[in-house]
């Protein structure tokens, strides 16, 4: 749907966070008849002329609904309003418009990865030579890019280009689209929203379901998962598009971790296939790579205290990523904080990989989940003979607390949590903000 199809029809907004705030801006400026936003909790700051309510039933009076990405399209309430009325995607409706008018896009999904990869992709292709626009699920809302006219103006190099971090959220809602796209990683998540790992991996891909062959490029750990959702000739591998050898020259100096070596080398791979010349801008991107940093709460250091990094993994919610994140610092003494929403998740290969460090991984647990993988880890240990590497606590602080007085200098502590935090925070940032609070209140120092 583009745009323009709003004009004179009644448009609801289910939901009223940052996507939906940006469909009633939307709306407005299409010239919608009317809106109606719908919210467990009605908005009050609404622009004029634009009506609340709480009861979704209400939204089937509308022309056209912009469902919000957290809504899941399984829900009762949700597959009732779509028998009964059109339902969209501020995502969906904002790609369509970016293909109309010819601009440039790369869309990056993935498990993990994805935030990380899209903003590569983006510093890669701004030091090419090529412009870009770093938007989606990382923080911006591809409809506000779109009416804030952000892309596809014009520059010496061509058009201003658009990458897009989209989650499975927005992924599974997005139809028709076709242009360049990149896959980091997969593994089980958000299973609550999706029903279950099939349906996730094929909602996952659905934003791929219409691109050509050879514009999408898939890490080799995604490819088997990614085959089974999406023509094969669709994927191109990484390293058929910039072979290994060349990843040397483009070190990631402030970047921990061999997956983000493998983020790195899916973003080179997608720039290239969207026509950033890595020969000829060679020393601008190897430049622009080498002072990549850490984004917020991807294994970015907050604080140190007498001699011990503490590190912010917030967005860390699978088993496969807090493995990610352990092994990204081998051969250091890590004191791992874990736990959080229960989604069902196995942490069984976690808790093996945890062990098989030999007591160089220190693990205090947190709940919900924090009793689960502290039984895995038990099970594991008790299978290798060896003490179990886990201390069990109540609550966030309870754990900083234990490693505050546990970790010695030269050691790392690390809040990875392999779970969603929305059992005892309102999301990952409230999370990591209290647990840099807490360090910073027990005499810690900010770096």
């Amino acid at each position: 749907m583009r745009l323009a199809e709003l004009a004179g029809r009644r448009v609801g907004v289910w939901g009223h966070g940052r996507e939906g705030r940006a469909a009633v801006r939307a709306a407005l400026t299409a010239g919608a008849a009317g809106v109606l936003v719908v919210d467990a909790v009605p908005p009050t700051d609404l622009p004029p002329g634009v009506q609340a309510g709480s009861d979704v039933a209400d939204l089937a009076g509308c022309d056209v609904v912009f469902r919000s990405p957290g809504i899941s399209p399984y829900r009762e309430d949700a597959r009732a309003l779509a028998a009964r009325t059109t339902l969209v995607s501020g995502t969906g409706v904002a790609l369509a418009e970016f293909t109309a008018r010819d601009v440039p896009t790369l869309c990056v999904t993935g498990t993990k990865g994805k935030s990380t990869t899209s903003a590569l992709a983006a510093v890669v292709l701004s030091a090419a030579g090529r412009p870009a626009v770093h938007a989606g699920n990382i923080g911006t809302p591809l409809l506000d890019v779109l009416l804030d006219g952000q892309v596809g103006r014009a520059s010496a190099t061509g058009p201003t280009s658009l990458v897009v971090e989209v989650s499975s959220y927005q992924a599974a809602a997005v139809e028709g689209w076709s242009g360049w796209g990149a896959v980091t990683s997969l593994a089980p998540e958000h299973l609550d929203w999706h029903g279950d790992v099939e349906t996730y991996y094929r909602d996952k891909l659905h934003v791929f379901a219409a691109c050509g062959p050879g514009s999408v490029v898939v890490s080799p750990q995604a490819r088997p998962i990614a085959e089974q959702q999406l023509d094969p000739a669709v994927l191109v591998d990484p390293a058929d598009v910039v072979p290994e050898a060349r990843l040397a020259g483009f070190p990631l100096e402030r970047l921990a971790g061999v997956h983000n070596v493998a983020n790195l080398h899916v973003a080179l791979a997608a720039c290239v296939r969207m026509g950033a010349d890595l020969d000829r801008s060679a020393e601008a991107v190897r430049a622009a790579v080498a002072d990549f940093r850490a984004l917020p709460h991807r294994l970015s250091p907050v604080a140190t205290r007498d001699g011990v990094t503490f590190v912010d993994d917030a967005l860390s919610t699978t088993p496969v990523s807090v493995r990610a994140a352990i092994d990204a610092f081998a051969g250091r003494q890590v004191t791992l904080i874990a736990g959080g929403q229960d989604r069902g998740l196995d942490y069984t290969d976690l808790a093996a990989a945890v062990v098989a460090r030999r007591g160089t991984v220190q693990v205090l647990t947190i709940p919900d989940t924090g009793a689960r993988f502290a039984a895995d880890l038990r099970a594991a240990a008790a299978a290798a003979g060896v003490d179990a590497p886990v201390t069990e606590t109540g609550s966030l602080a309870e754990a900083v607390a234990e490693a505050l007085r546990t970790a010695r200098p030269g050691g790392l502590v690390l809040l990875s949590p392999g779970a969603p935090s929305y059992n005892r925070f309102r999301n990952y940032e409230e999370l990591a903000r209290t647990y840099e609070q807490i360090l910073l209140d027990a005499g810690a120092r900010r770096v």
